[in-house]
C-alpha cells in the first residue's frame, strides 16, 4: 500500500513547501562546496536553483528576513 496521496497533500501544504525549499537551499549550498571545482554538478545546481526560485522560494525568503532581523538587532 502506497502513501503517495498523503505525500502529495503534504508537498502541497505550506509546511511541505517549506521543507522542500529548505532541502533545496541546503543541498545547493553543499553542492557548491564540492572541490575540486570540476567535480561540481553545475547543471544539477542550476536546475535546483531554478526549482527553488520558481516553485519553492519560501526558505530563501525566510533566511533573508532572519538575516535582516539579526543585522537590525546587532545595531541596537
Amino acid at each position: 500500500m502506497t502513501n503517495e496521496p498523503n505525500a502529495i497533500l503534504f508537498a502541497s501544504s505550506v509546511r511541505g513547501q517549506y521543507i522542500i525549499s529548505q532541502a533545496l537551499c541546503l543541498a545547493i549550498d553543499k553542492m557548491k562546496e564540492v572541490e575540486p571545482e570540476h567535480m561540481r554538478e553545475e547543471s544539477n545546481i542550476s536546475d535546483m536553483e531554478f526549482l527553488r526560485d520558481e516553485l519553492f522560494p519560501i526558505y530563501k525568503a525566510v533566511q533573508a528576513i532572519d538575516i535582516a532581523v539579526k543585522e537590525e538587532h546587532s545595531n541596537d
